[in-house]
């Protein structure tokens, strides 16, 4: 422990801690890396909320109520939350982590969902499955950034994460540009249960980086539920804003 301690506080003076965001030197050692004004910038996303799908509503004052889009089209998921919209600077921070492999934002990222009004039920989960990704996407990123958010998040329920329950085996183009609508058409079919027998009679806890229209986490709840799991709840780091 002694050299631990003496090891952490060398790189905190080779390499003294900076904001992921503004990039200013913070008080250290620390794992937490943002600075006080650049974490009140980041829009968490605090209740009243829909209950189903998470979505957050503009009045403070209201109670948490279906919004109507889970009315009219209720997800196969049981319940989604997010810790907080996706608006910079936490959209820039996660694009970094994604696309240029900043996994050093990890432990702060995960101290973040910390700040969630309502956790998912972690408790009760038999298993925690990152939404995976196409074989292809993940030859060409490296690493599924889902995989990564969930051991961050869950360190002490790592025994529960399975990513290779749930695949993705069929490829589809990227889903940035396209409409809810198209995407729940692209994404059709996308997943696969690679072991019903260990899904079934289970609660399964999703994990992925951004909750967008939530055709993925609809799609991967679907193929869960059809092959036994009794509920699915999703947790995502962000969700974009309607």
């Amino acid at each position: 422990m002694a050299v631990n301690a003496f090891l952490n506080s060398l790189a905190a003076l080779c390499f003294p801690p900076r904001c992921l965001c503004c990039d200013q030197g913070l008080d250290g050692p620390t794992d937490f890396l943002f600075c006080p004004d650049c974490l009140a910038t980041i829009d968490l996303i605090r209740e009243p909320l829909c209950p189903s799908c998470g979505r957050a509503f503009p009045d403070a004052a209201g109670d948490n109520h279906l919004c109507g889009n889970c009315l009219r089209r209720p997800p196969h998921f049981t319940a989604a939350r997010a810790v907080a919209h996706y608006r910079e600077p936490l959209a820039g921070i996660i694009h970094a982590f994604k696309f240029s492999g900043r996994t050093f934002a990890l432990a702060s990222l995960a101290r973040l969902r910390l700040c969630l009004d309502s956790q998912p039920a972690t408790s009760s989960a038999d298993l925690i499955l990152p939404v995976p990704l196409h074989p292809r996407r993940l030859r060409e990123r490296g690493f599924n950034q889902a995989l990564l958010l969930a051991q961050a998040f869950f360190p002490a329920e790592r025994h529960l994460i399975d990513p290779q329950l749930l695949i993705r085996s069929k490829w589809t183009p990227p889903q940035t540009a396209l409409s809810g609508q198209t995407r729940r058409r692209n994404l059709k079919g996308a997943f696969t249960v690679t072991d019903p027998a260990r899904l079934a009679g289970r609660a399964v806890l999703l994990v992925d980086d951004v909750f967008t229209t939530g055709s993925t986490a609809n799609e991967c709840a679907r193929t869960l539920r059809r092959n036994g799991a009794t509920e699915v709840r999703v947790l995502t780091l962000a969700r974009v804003a309607e």
